[in-house]
């Protein structure tokens, strides 16, 4: 299996097989070829599938459905500056939250400002 250069993770949005299974049931697609992902802590992990979903932020239908990438392999914990932090079950990739008008505010938490809702 040929692998292509690794490119940050968190230009994908990724999700952890196991989680997926249990929120989604076991189907996905194969990719045709394999993406190689650079994480935060530094490893490399090979996505070999995806699915398409609807992202749901409280309530809300985002539209279209997004492409994500499953991992067999997932970091269940990182440590940044000597503490350990917990990765969750998925990370919504920068260009998901881009496309979305996805916005983290330190405030208010999780806005989405973008035009493609479906209410």
């Amino acid at each position: 299996m040929k692998l292509e250069t690794a490119t940050k993770g968190s230009n994908y949005t990724i999700i952890r097989r196991g989680f997926f299974e249990k929120a989604f049931g076991a189907t996905w697609t194969q990719l045709p070829k394999p993406v190689r992902l650079y994480l935060v802590n530094g490893k490399f992990v090979t996505a070999d599938k995806y699915a398409v979903i609807t992202i749901v932020i409280d309530d809300v239908e985002l539209s279209p459905l997004e492409t994500v990438l499953i991992l067999d392999e997932f970091v269940e914990e990182i440590v940044i500056e000597g503490r350990g932090i917990r990765m969750p079950d998925a990370v919504i990739g920068a260009g998901t939250m881009d496309r979305y008008g996805i916005v983290l505010d330190p405030k208010e938490g999780v806005k989405v400002l973008g035009t493609g809702l479906l209410l």
